[in-house]
């Protein structure tokens, strides 16, 4: 009787039934793994921002913003306001000549306000939520939070699992750092 090379149905159907055992093992695991690396990379993201917004402020000698924008790339970008845009939609750092939180373009150049970065839109991340005035942050020219009187508080990853969840804390100085969901931030 002759040999015939290959594979039988039923062994066959064992190697699908491992993979597919395998598979819905490392599906969960794999799903964790991308949201925690996208929390990250928005964290990150956000915390360079914030300094460099605190940086500037104190180099260039002024009040700088980083507001939310519902369109952080249209010509003339915005900071957004109510609860309809959120951080996650990007945001705008600005040097805010006159204070008042918003890009404004006036008869003397001098006086404009100038963009100093946009952010686009971070993608999904679950939530993004602030405790505090973190609708805009304001930075002096001492590098100090200007619309505050309390730390400030923006939550990455509100939706997913608590293990997930980052925060970064601004303290009143100016000074951003990263925090677990179960860390208190400092006044």
């Amino acid at each position: 009787m002759k040999r015939c090379n290959g594979f039988t149905l039923i062994e066959l159907l064992v190697v699908i039934a491992i993979a597919a055992i395998l598979v819905a093992l490392a599906v969960p695991a794999f799903t964790t793994l991308v949201r925690s690396t996208n929390v990250a990379s928005a964290v990150n993201t956000f915390l360079s921002d914030t300094r460099f917004a605190r940086s500037e402020a104190i180099r260039l000698g002024g009040t700088v913003t980083m507001c939310r924008s519902s369109d952080p790339e249209a010509a003339s970008p915005d900071c957004g306001s109510g609860s309809t845009v959120g951080w996650e939609s990007g945001w705008i750092i600005f040097l805010d000549q006159n204070r008042d939180g918003t890009v404004d373009a006036n008869a003397d150049e001098s006086l404009d306000d100038r963009v100093l970065r946009i952010q686009a839109p971070i993608g999904t991340i679950g939530s993004i939520y602030e405790a505090g005035a973190a609708t805009k942050l304001k930075f002096t020219s001492t590098g100090r939070l200007l619309n505050t009187s309390s730390a400030t508080t923006v939550t990455f990853g509100g939706s997913y699992d608590l293990a997930l969840i980052r925060k970064i804390c601004i303290s009143l100085g100016g000074r951003a750092r990263i925090e677990t969901a179960s860390e208190l931030c400092p006044p």
